[in-house]
């Protein structure tokens, strides 16, 4: 298993392809809520992000109940290529 320089463990791969299929069938950017009820971790998201494939942006939703963050993630072209190269 590969180790990051925090010497933390890195995700199993199999997390991060699967929570890059997740964010690609998801055009208009996938919430880290519906990645969270697919089990993926959180820790998976940052390393996909800081590796860059995939671009994360918080969003302020408000409605009549009042107002909530939520993070939206994309696929970028990067991690179109490590996606198509895994199939």
């Amino acid at each position: 298993m590969a180790v990051r320089p925090s010497g933390k463990p890195a995700p199993p791969q199999p997390a991060r392809h699967r929570a890059l299929e997740i964010i690609a069938a998801h055009p208009d950017g996938c919430t880290e809520a519906i990645l969270a009820g697919q089990n993926i971790p959180a820790d998976v998201l940052i390393e996909l992000v800081q590796s860059g494939l995939v671009m994360a942006r918080n969003e302020r939703i408000d409605d009549e109940y009042g107002a909530v963050e939520v993070t939206r993630l994309w696929i970028t072209a990067e991690g179109v290529l490590v996606l198509a190269a895994r199939m």
